[in-house]
């Protein structure tokens, strides 16, 4: 694992073709993280991809998880940077959101431990048109088994 300094491995690997349809937004055009990296911290794994913890609140992050398909090992890169962001980065808690038609996504967040605490209706809309959103929490207090 390392902390990316920039965001073009991750931002490439969003823009892969058979990424960019399940991360993307109707009409966003290239993903880019730009201004907004500075509120981010990227951990890659090799050039397959890794994850993107954006800044929400302080010791609150909303993560993304972006890797090429057919990428092996990621729950156990799931678990080195969930350690990264709770016992490094200082972390109190990591937040996700999972389009509800992708049900491989939900068990890989349900795996590393967050836990389902709402659903949004149409809370996503891609160029495929709307879908619904779950959104899913992770404390560290959840992440050590202290909750």
């Amino acid at each position: 694992m390392r902390v990316a300094t920039a965001p073009d491995l991750l931002e490439a690997v969003a823009n892969h073709p058979r990424v960019y349809p399940s991360v993307s937004c109707k009409g966003c055009g290239a993903i880019s993280f730009g201004p907004s990296w500075m509120d981010c911290i990227g951990l890659e794994f090799g050039e397959a991809g890794g994850f993107v913890f954006h800044r929400r609140a302080p010791d609150a992050y909303e993560v993304h998880t972006l890797f090429l398909p057919k990428t092996r090992g990621v729950d156990a890169f799931a678990q080195q940077a969930l350690d990264y962001m709770f016992d490094v980065a200082g972390a109190e808690i990591v937040l996700t959101q999972v389009a509800c038609d992708l049900p491989h996504v939900r068990r890989f967040a349900e795996r590393q431990g967050f836990k389902h605490f709402q659903t949004v209706t149409d809370g996503w809309v891609r160029e495929s048109g709307p879908v619904d959103v779950d959104l899913f929490e992770l404390t560290k207090q959840m992440h050590h088994g202290e909750e």
